[in-house]
């Protein structure tokens, strides 16, 4: 017997304020189903003895159990004394990669306002944060071999207007006003603990051959012969490939990257958006490959953006954000992650109202498209992810706004909970979040 639809939502009462994804069974008696062992997976009972309520729990791992006392947490306090004699509830998520990117190059977000993220996809059983860490705008992680990506390339010219200026972005230390910021390793380890406590892997990127400004202006013999330095906009901001100085700066970097991020944790290094006419595909293919290979060698999982893959990298994770790329990528046969930019880009508007924040010039996705999208059957999908780029987002209030409610929708897409009506969906994520978010 189905539990009534309210308990069945298993709504989140917590300062996070969301709607955790629905169950995938909820009951007054156990279902005849075993608990499916897949990471995360978890069963939760409960009698009353007297006017005492007895739990008890099962799970495989320590992320089920800790996604099984927030179940017991949030119906407790959903129905205090009005919880049924007994219920049980079995539950585990579709996807394994359930995630969430902020771009901290185009604008900088520190270390609390990551935290207070972390804490809010904790709630939505989110368990990415995917950072991108390196861009033209900025560079955001102290490598110590190379001290003038974050002594000069993590800052730039303050603009009169608050949005990053894409014709009028001015690296570097020599402005009576400036604008960045970078995390420190030791500040990176502390998120990799508070996300790890949180059951949430932090993924970091140093987006590469292109999009490396910040690094070329800090270090210039790196460049690709057409890039020119210290005038924006900066155009073919790609590294030489064709350097050996080039793949020696990389893997450094790399080294100091796993030095900081426990062994297993995925690295992701880019490859998207390289004029095929300056860096051939073949130069590109035989770059990255390169930088697959020495993760993988080295027991961290590589990821690529989906160009990587259709030109011919192999033994990575691919990214896939270009959504007319569907069926060509998942040809492949690699594990895929689903971020496409026509449902989960969550820097695009989300609403035709006066009041929406500035965003990019995009079509328009709604919570409600997020919440619609249907993945592809498809075995070699591992999971979804929402991504925020930040040339509009300027402060910690837009980041939020953005991403919420999108990402309680999405998630709910990547735990693959049984649909329930968007309508439904709405009205308790209104009613659960925080009043200042209303």
């Amino acid at each position: 017997m189905k539990l009534f639809s309210l308990l069945a939502a298993l709504l989140l009462v917590s300062s996070a304020g969301a709607v955790v994804p629905k169950a995938q069974y909820t009951g007054l008696e156990p279902t005849n189903e075993p608990l499916p062992r897949v990471p995360g997976a978890f069963s939760l009972s409960m009698n009353k003895d007297g006017d005492k309520d007895s739990w008890n729990m099962v799970a495989h791992d320590e992320a089920g159990l800790y996604y099984a006392l927030q179940a017991q947490q949030q119906l407790t306090a959903a129905y205090g004394e009005s919880l049924p004699a007994s219920l049980y509830v079995q539950d585990y998520p579709r996807y394994q990669w359930r995630g969430l990117h902020v771009d901290v190059s185009r604008h900088f977000f520190d270390k609390e306002t990551i935290k207070k993220l972390l804490d809010r996809m904790a709630a939505l059983r989110l368990n990415r944060l995917h950072l991108h860490l390196t861009d033209g705008p900025g560079w955001r992680l102290e490598v110590k071999r190379y001290p003038l990506l974050t002594q000069e390339a993590a800052w730039r010219k303050k603009l009169p207007k608050n949005d990053w200026n894409w014709h009028d972005n001015r690296l570097g230390t020599a402005y009576p006003e400036l604008y960045g910021g970078f995390y420190t390793q030791e500040d990176m380890r502390e998120l990799i603990e508070y996300a790890r406590q949180r059951h949430i892997t932090i993924v970091p990127e140093i987006d590469m051959p292109g999009h490396f400004a910040a690094a070329l202006e800090a270090y210039p013999h790196l460049a690709h012969p057409a890039y020119k330095t210290g005038n924006w906009p900066y155009s073919y901001d790609f590294l030489n490939v064709e350097e050996p100085a080039v793949m020696d700066f990389v893997c450094h970097v790399l080294d100091e990257l796993m030095e900081i991020f426990p062994k297993g944790n995925p690295i992701h290094i880019g490859g998207d958006e390289v004029d095929l006419h300056l860096v051939s595909a073949e130069q590109q293919r035989v770059f990255l490959q390169q930088l697959v290979d020495y993760l993988n060698e080295r027991g961290y999982p590589p990821i690529t953006w989906d160009e990587a893959a259709t030109n011919g990298v192999r033994g990575q994770t691919v990214m896939l954000w270009r959504s007319e790329k569907v069926d060509e990528v998942l040809a492949l046969g690699l594990p895929t992650i689903l971020c496409p930019n026509s449902h989960f880009y969550f820097d695009y508007p989300q609403s035709t109202s006066p009041s929406e924040p500035q965003s990019m010039p995009a079509p328009l996705i709604t919570v409600e498209k997020v919440f619609s999208y249907s993945a592809p059957k498809n075995a070699h999908v591992i999971g979804m992810q929402g991504n925020l780029w930040s040339e509009y987002i300027y402060t910690p209030e837009l980041l939020f706004h953005k991403a919420f409610p999108r990402a309680a929708a999405m998630a709910e897409r990547a735990w693959g909970s049984p649909l329930r009506p968007f309508d439904s969906f709405m009205r308790d994520y209104v009613r659960l979040r925080p009043q200042n978010q209303r």
